[in-house]
């Protein structure tokens, strides 16, 4: 696989240091924005990536890579994502997909058409430990409630508190708990028993920024 990444956030920080463990795979370019290219730089040199871009459109064309892996804020992975399928790529796109479901269908249907290779760079319904739960799980009887917590300190919340308002804490911008880390109480729930049949929502929202989600 040659990896074009798109981003250079907090995410590609954790995603560089296990990439020497992917077999057969190259890393030609990273892109990002101006402001990035001095930490993009000493990714590139720490982590032997071929290049450095500014213009994510104008790589897209030059690029050698088949697959671009999508690590830019929430909102940006539509486009993104749209832009490396219709230039040929095959995308391994961070969660969540898109902030809207019809953002997503349309994904997969270009995707499909094609015939290229779109999937989420999300994990857990993918462990070993997951596996044999789910292959176990009549073994348990009847199950009448499951109870899912995710929460953690996140490094960016004293800014938050502070009155700066980062992407991932940006409804506008698809941030918030639902779509940050409750993405993983969602996959792992209905890869073990399927879609639900009702939902309720609720939320604790502080300066329109959704802090802690609950569903039911």
């Amino acid at each position: 696989m040659k990896l074009l990444i798109a981003g250079a956030g907090f995410i590609v920080s954790d995603f560089l240091p296990i990439t020497k463990d992917l077999p057969n795979t190259e890393i030609v370019g990273i892109t990002g924005t101006p402001n990035d290219l001095d930490r993009m730089k000493d990714y590139q040199n720490k982590y032997q990536i071929k290049e450095c871009f500014t213009d994510y459109d104008q790589v897209l064309k030059e690029t050698t890579a088949d697959t671009v892996y999508v690590a830019v804020p929430n909102f940006l992975h539509y486009i993104f994502t749209r832009k490396a399928l219709e230039a040929g790529k095959n995308v391994i796109c961070e969660k969540p997909f898109t902030v809207k479901y019809d953002e997503f269908k349309e994904l997969k249907t270009l995707a499909q058409e094609k015939k290229l290779i779109l999937v989420e760079a999300i994990t857990n319904q993918y462990l070993t430990n997951y596996q044999v739960l789910k292959k176990h799980l009549n073994d348990l009887g009847p199950i009448k409630i499951v109870s899912m917590n995710y929460s953690q300190y996140s490094h960016r919340y004293d800014a938050f508190k502070e009155g700066k308002i980062l992407p991932v804490f940006d409804p506008k911008k698809g941030g918030g708990a639902l779509m940050d880390l409750n993405i993983y109480n969602i996959h792992f729930i209905v890869g073990l028993l399927g879609m639900p049949k009702a939902v309720e929502y609720k939320a604790n929202i502080e300066r329109g920024t959704i802090l802690l989600a609950y569903l039911i």
